[in-house]
């Protein structure tokens, strides 16, 4: 299963090393759909502060003349953007790419999540269903670690009441489809730690592909089967 993000500290290398970096990266990878090397070597491009903002062109312009073919022979053909058709898929994917790599997650899955995609079994009022959604959001970005669910910015992005995210959270605590790993914790020097989740990944043998398709990946098993031992560490301790 391919890893769908650049360390953060490609980003800070200068620009022509990134892009070397980046289709390093894509050519060494196993992808399991045609055009996800071309999709998220556009999302690494579009992660980059200085490029980010350029037009389609112009971005093609600085990543072809940053690793010109004559200097760089890619491993396969998976990311031929030297062709016609390699500069045609650059262009589009330019236009589709909306979650940009180091886009701040609980954007990218407030964004991604207009509508639910997830139900238990037990019927919530209000867009319960959407929290849920934009909980396995999340926990599909972040992969093997716990996700964080700060009230406010939650409340802001729906928009509802602070204490409507509060009795979603419960009630997906109470329903079985997420786990608190570790307590808030307020500090009066400033560096208070907020509590932290696992959502369960596991919980939906089926529906869970259709959630990540939001991003354009696939949930990895390992990944699953993440979640479902910290369900079961925390079923444990109970």
């Amino acid at each position: 299963m391919a890893n769908f993000d650049l360390d953060d500290a490609c980003f800070e290398l200068p620009f022509p090393d990134f892009v070397r970096t980046a289709i390093e990266w894509i050519e060494a990878e196993e992808w399991d759909q045609e055009d996800a090397p071309m999709f998220h070597f556009v999302r690494s491009i579009k992660g980059y502060s200085a490029a980010k903002q350029r037009p389609a062109a112009e971005a093609y312009a600085a990543v072809v003349n940053a690793a010109p073919k004559a200097t760089f022979e890619p491993r396969s053909t998976c990311l031929d953007l030297w062709s016609e058709d390699g500069e045609v898929g650059f262009h589009h994917m330019w236009e589709r790419v909306r979650f940009p790599m180091r886009s701040d997650p609980l954007d990218v899955a407030c964004a991604a999540a207009t509508t639910g995609l997830l139900r238990t079994q037990n019927q919530r009022p209000g867009k319960y269903t959407r929290f849920l959604t934009i909980a396995a959001l999340l926990q599909i970005q972040v992969r093997e670690k716990p996700i964080l669910l700060p009230v406010r910015r939650l409340a802001e992005a729906f928009p509802c009441q602070p204490n409507t995210i509060t009795a979603w959270t419960a009630w997906a605590r109470q329903d079985g489809v997420l786990v608190k790993v570790r307590d808030h914790a307020f500090r009066s020097t400033g560096d208070s730690r907020a509590a932290e989740y696992v959502f369960g990944l596991h919980c939906w043998s089926e529906g869970m592909d259709r959630v990540a398709a939001l991003l354009a990946v696939k949930v990895s098993p390992s990944d699953i089967a993440w979640t479902r031992e910290r369900f079961e560490e925390a079923a444990e301790s109970a």
